[in-house]
Formats: C-alpha cells, structure tokens, sequence
C-alpha cells in the first residue's frame, strides 16, 4: 500500500466512475423522473445542480490523477525519478511508443468534449439539447471504456485477448451505471426526503424504481463479466487461494456479495414501502433507509476500488502460478536487441531484451533473467515494440 500508482489507480478510477456515473443517471433515471412531477420542481433543480458540481470535481479529479499516473508509469518504465520525467524526454516516449501512452492521449482527447458536453448540467433548468445530452453521454462512456485497454486484459492477443479486453470494457460499464450511479442516487433521495411535497415523493419514486431496474441489468452484466475476467486472470483455483492476486480478487468478491446484500434490502423491501405505501411516516423511513443504502454500497465500492488499485500493481494469478521452461529449452538463436515494455502488471520498465528463436507454438522471451511466454503474434522474433 506504500507505492503511489496504488492511490492514484484507485482515485483515477474512483473519478472516471464518478463523472460517467453522474451523465448515465441523469440521461436513464434523473430527468425522466423529474418528468413524473415538473422538469423545473424544486428538487429537479437542486439535484441538477449538486449532481454538476459533483461531474465537475470528479473531472477534475480524472485530469489530475491522470498526470499523475502518467508520470509515476514513466518513472517505473525508465527506472529514473520523478524530477527526471520531462527533462530527459521519458514521457513522450512513453506517451507515442507504448500502448499505455496511445491509451492516455486517446483519453484525454474525450476530456474535452465530455466537458463541453457537460456544460449544459452546470444549469438548473431542464437540459432541451438531445445531442448533447447524447454526446455527453457517449463520451463518458468512452472514457470508462477505455481504462480496459490500461490494465491487464490489454495484455491478451487473438480472439482470447479480444474477448478479455471486450468483457472488461462492458464490466467497466455496468460498473459505472451501477456503481457511479449510487452517490447521485443518495443526492436525489436526500433531497426528496427534505422537501415533502407530493412533487418530490413523486420524483423519489419514479427514481428509485428506474435505477432498481437499472442496477438489476448493471448487476447482471457485472457479475457476468467478472466471471470472465476472473477465469483469465486467475485461471485456477490454485491461482485463487495461493497468490496476493488471487486472495485480493477474492475480497473484492466478498465485498461485491456484501453490496448485492444490501441492493437486495433496498430492492424488496424498502423500495415497495416507498412506492405502495400510504403512510408518509413510513414512506419517509423508507426513503432515508435507503438514501443511507446507497451511500453504505458507494462505500463498500470505494474498498473495492482501492483493491482494484492494488490489483493493477501485481502480476495475474494465471502468472504467478506458471512453471517457465528453464533457459535450456532455448534454441540457439542470435536474436535482435531492442526495447520491450512490459505494460502490465508488476514490473514495468523499459529494458533490453533479445528474443531467442523456440520451438513452435509459443516463443520465448528473457527479460532480466526471467523467461516470459509471449504469442509470436504479440512480439515476432527480432521485433521491436
């Protein structure tokens, strides 16, 4: 927990989750529930205006760590300090030669457009532009997409790496409809249980309803997802119980089976209080019960983010329980210096290599020391990358 890129993993993917969550919820379940009473009721335009300042902080938040990460990447890759970074030129080598830095500028393009498309929300009236509700809501979800090929499924290569890299991107997805939805979820309950007019009762409802059937689909495709990623991954149950990897994946498990407990309360119980019930005392209960809900499962994520965050620094299960042939089992073979950067995990760096000829399927890489298995596909023999 003592290395930086930890912090600045969990608080980059924290904030990404948080802007897209903010634009899914108001384009699925804020303001067609706002519809249910007056797109100018008081409490459509209180929401709207928290929900912005929390967009824009969270944006802010996804510009700063994202130079961060940037910045500690280079220094792991070269192996230098911090201080060197810019001076020596490390950055835009790694920016324009590596995957991690096309996969950064590619990020950061859709800041912008994201930002103007969000400017709109920075209003307390009902936004009347389609498309930039649509283009806000396009680039978010590029954005969030797009942490998938910074992380370990970008490793993949072939149809198995196609379909690693395809499953993260949709489980970063429903992450984020589900997960960055809960904040603005607990922002428009808590202000509906603060105004008790039939106007924000009615708001209140047609929400909790829209974002129930919401979570339920996000729920699904997480869950489906996360079986995929985990089997590449972690690739055994040996590889489960028996690496940091593993163990951390299965806590973050545990803590996903905590916060579908609580989704199930809010699901079967309190939200047919809220909705069929003509007591006010009750439905009032109802409604901070679970405004609380979801700020104890916003909770629970941001555990699992920071997990998330210590995941991207370790190699996978799968990796750590492979047996490496033994430098015998190389041919001879001249080979071609060159530079090989390792995007993920563990170990990032910059460093020489020579790729020595093998026998067919797979050839053989030595990086200090270490006999890596790579497809030919991913790193022809003599090739540069």
């Amino acid at each position: 927990m003592d290395d930086p890129l930890i912090w600045v993993r969990a608080i980059h993917f924290a904030a990404t989750l948080s802007v897209a969550g903010v634009v899914f919820f108001l384009f699925f379940i804020g303001e067609p529930a706002f519809r249910a009473a007056d797109e100018n009721e008081p409490i459509a335009i209180t929401v709207r205006r928290r929900l912005a300042a929390i967009a824009w902080f969270g944006l802010a938040l996804v510009v700063l760590s994202g130079v961060a990460w940037l910045l500690l990447r280079s220094a792991q890759m070269s192996e230098r300090p911090l201080t060197a970074m810019w001076s020596e030129d490390f950055v835009s080598t790694v920016l324009l030669e590596t995957d991690f830095g096309n996969v950064w500028l590619a990020r950061s393009v859709l800041i912008a457009p994201l930002a103007v498309a969000l400017y709109a929300s920075s209003f307390s009236a009902a936004p009347r532009s389609q498309w930039k509700r649509a283009a806000a809501l396009a680039c978010a979800a590029a954005l969030v997409g797009t942490l998938a090929f910074a992380g370990h499924a970008a490793a993949g290569s072939g149809i198995e790496g196609t379909a690693h890299e395809s499953a993260d991107v949709l489980h970063l997805l429903a992450t984020a409809a589900w997960v960055g939805a809960l904040v603005p979820l607990a922002v428009l309950l808590g202000a509906a249980a603060n105004d008790p007019s039939e106007a924000s009762l009615a708001v209140a409802r047609q929400a909790t309803l829209r974002f129930s059937t919401f979570g339920i689909a996000s729920v699904a495709i997480v869950l489906a997802t996360g079986i995929v990623n985990t089997w590449e991954l972690a690739g055994s149950v040996p590889a489960l119980f028996g690496t940091d990897y593993g163990r951390l994946l299965l806590a973050k498990i545990a803590l996903f089976l905590v916060m579908l407990s609580v989704a199930g309360v809010n699901r079967l119980r309190l939200t047919p209080r809220l909705v069929g019930e003509t007591d006010a005392v009750v439905r009032q209960r109802a409604l901070r019960q679970l405004r609380n809900n979801s700020l104890i499962e916003a909770s629970l994520a941001a555990i699992i983010l920071l997990i998330v965050g210590v995941l991207g620094t370790l190699p996978p299960g799968n990796e750590q329980t492979s047996n490496y042939a033994p430098y015998a089992r190389f041919a001879a073979g001249t080979g071609t210096p060159g530079i090989f950067t390792r995007t993920e995990p563990s170990v990032v760096r910059l460093v020489k290599y020579r790729v020595l000829q093998s026998s067919p399927p797979n050839a053989r890489l030595v990086v200090c020391g270490l006999p890596w298995t790579m497809r030919p596909s991913f790193l022809p023999l003599g090739s540069m990358t």
